[in-house]
């Protein structure tokens, strides 16, 4: 009885709150541990995921309608006509994957994979969506993790139930997760105890605008990328496309017919769109935050030595603010931009802006987030006597109020997390993995889960302190450990995390991780893998093992050549 009672002791619950491709790895990370012989703990993750399949948002949804509802702030809040927001009925209580059919990957196919777990799918190295989403099942039934997902699982409340801190800044909670099912058969919710909780649910659910005075006045229509699908709905509109990353670059370039997929009316379109007097009747500006940075991932609109396509997009500054239109006229509404134009002939904004951080079940107003939340409460409005009263008017006509407590549940930022945005500042029984941007994501969070996996196993010490003068985007950060570093430097967590990593400090970071975790060895026997300037390694090609080394030759030189790579294989 005495060794049944002690097996059970070591045994600890692990709930995943998503099962794309974070909770997926976390999964496997975990049950890895588990099987290793390092140690007696035995991780038993359960995958809560409130699609009826695996994949998260590498999935198609279709979107539904887009309306904006502004909060008491003035706020905008894209919401889909399909999902249930603010207390309104809809048919899922998810927001529409931003994947369309035919999008094509900004990163290399073999670059995305996990460790140790290549695509076997033949292929271009720009794979589209569903070959994602394929991989995704694939690797789901190779590390045998299928039974236990739990599907159309909905969590809607994570409360700490206890917490007691103990040696070497380690921690010992549990955590009540409370779900409801949504496959129609109106069960009650139901509750569960945890010992760690790893959030997975992405980046990619609340999407984000910016906030601009006025836009409530806006008549035209507003629409945010999520929900681009096809660029033939903009025939014969002029469209002011918002931000210049991956996905802004990517509508602004199909609106002038550079397309390198299928999609009904895909032929007219480039037809129409690729002559010296295009027949699409579309005018594209594009609004960016410096209209003298060239965009990151694509050909600048301002270089004559860029393809036609894109020096047909015209670059103009941010919006300032939003006017109404003028009486007796039928625009829109007047978009004045931060150097004082305005533009009067605008039909359509998109908001190719990003997301916000958001964490639905982690209610804010309790412990432990009351007194250190994850996201902080948003800015006072700054809009003067005339505006308030235009947008009070606008709120009594809208299908939702918004209260403000609704945009309180979403940040552009997070804070309260270590200064290796992973664990929780003030509990290490609960992570959240893939938060930095401009990383590749999938083996990303694979090895934050490792660390994770093994921290809680008691076989890694907590991460150290860094130095914080030293910015994320340089790789020295994570070389920068500040000693008698053992205590939480509250004021610090407190501060606004940023996250943009990029490259190549996203490899500094994970080879730290590497090299922290017990067994690791620096670099792998088998990376001598000579890949030049273009790629000459195939995507299929084997790669030898990847286990706890530090980041390989091949994945360093693929992710360096990633833009001269889709250029000579997508053209863009």
């Amino acid at each position: 009885m005495a060794k049944v009672a002690q097996s059970i002791s070591r045994t600890r619950r692990v709930a995943v709150i998503g099962a794309g491709s974070a909770g997926l790895g976390a999964a496997h990370e975990l049950l890895s541990l588990s099987r290793s012989g390092k140690t007696d703990i035995q991780f038993e993750p359960v995958l809560f995921e409130r699609r009826p399949k695996l994949g998260g948002i590498w999935q198609y949804d279709d979107p539904g309608e887009c309306t904006f509802i502004f909060d008491s702030r003035g706020a905008a809040h894209p919401v889909s006509s399909l999902t249930s927001f603010d207390g309104k009925a809809g048919s899922r209580p998810w927001p529409p994957s931003p994947m369309y059919e035919g999008l094509r990957t900004n990163i290399p196919r073999d670059l995305m994979c996990f460790r140790d777990f290549p695509d076997e799918q033949q292929g271009t190295l720009f794979p589209g969506r569903g070959s994602i989403e394929e991989y995704l099942k694939s690797f789901a039934s190779r590390i045998k993790v299928e039974h236990l997902i739990r599907y159309n699982a909905d969590v809607i409340s994570i409360r700490r139930m206890e917490h007691q801190v103990e040696e070497g800044n380690s921690s010992r909670s549990k955590w009540a997760v409370t779900s409801r099912t949504l496959d129609g058969r109106n069960a009650p919710a139901d509750q569960e105890e945890f010992d760690y909780i790893v959030m997975a649910s992405g980046r990619c659910n609340r999407p984000k605008v910016p906030f601009v005075p006025g836009l409530w006045l806006w008549k035209g229509k507003l629409t945010h990328s999520a929900w681009y699908r096809t660029p033939t709905i903009f025939r014969n509109q002029s469209v002011l496309v918002v931000g210049n990353n991956s996905s802004g670059m990517d509508i602004a370039r199909e609106l002038h017919g550079k397309v390198v997929r299928h999609f009904e009316g895909a032929e007219e379109w480039i037809a129409d769109a690729n002559v010296s007097s295009p027949r699409t009747g579309v005018k594209v500006r594009q609004s960016v935050e410096d209209v003298d940075k060239p965009p990151q991932m694509d050909y600048d609109p301002k270089d004559a030595e860029s393809p036609e396509w894109s020096r047909r997009i015209e670059v103009v500054p941010r919006i300032s603010r939003v006017e109404a239109p003028p009486s007796g006229t039928d625009k829109a509404g007047v978009i004045v931009l931060e150097d004082g134009s305005r533009l009067d002939d605008v039909d359509v904004i998109v908001f190719a802006t990003g997301f916000f951080y958001e964490f639905p079940p982690l209610d804010q107003s309790v412990a432990p987030f009351d007194k250190h939340p994850v996201l902080q409460l948003p800015p006072p409005s700054n809009i003067t006597a005339t505006q308030r009263s235009e947008l009070d008017s606008v709120r009594s006509k809208q299908d939702g109020t918004l209260d403000t407590s609704i945009s309180t549940r979403a940040a552009p930022f997070m804070s309260n997390l270590d200064d290796w945005q992973l664990f929780y500042a003030h509990d290490p029984s609960i992570v959240f993995l893939g938060i930095p941007t401009s990383i590749v994501p999938f083996p990303f969070a694979q090895i934050q889960a490792r660390y994770a996996a093994y921290f809680w196993a008691g076989l890694v010490p907590p991460l150290p302190s860094l130095d914080n003068q030293i910015p994320v985007s340089d790789a020295k950060k994570w070389v920068s450990v500040v000693e008698d570093s053992s205590e939480v430097d509250m004021a610090k967590a407190e501060m606004p995390v940023q996250h943009l990593l990029g490259n190549p400090s996203e490899h500094g970071y994970l080879d730290q991780l590497l090299h922290r975790i017990q067994g690791s060895v620096d670099h792998s026997p088998v990376d001598n893998f000579d890949t030049d300037d273009v790629g000459g390694l195939s995507p299929t090609s084997p790669r030898g093992p990847e286990q706890s080394y530090q980041t390989t030759k091949w994945r360093r030189e693929r992710r360096a050549n990633g833009k001269l790579l889709r250029r000579k294989e997508l053209g863009y």
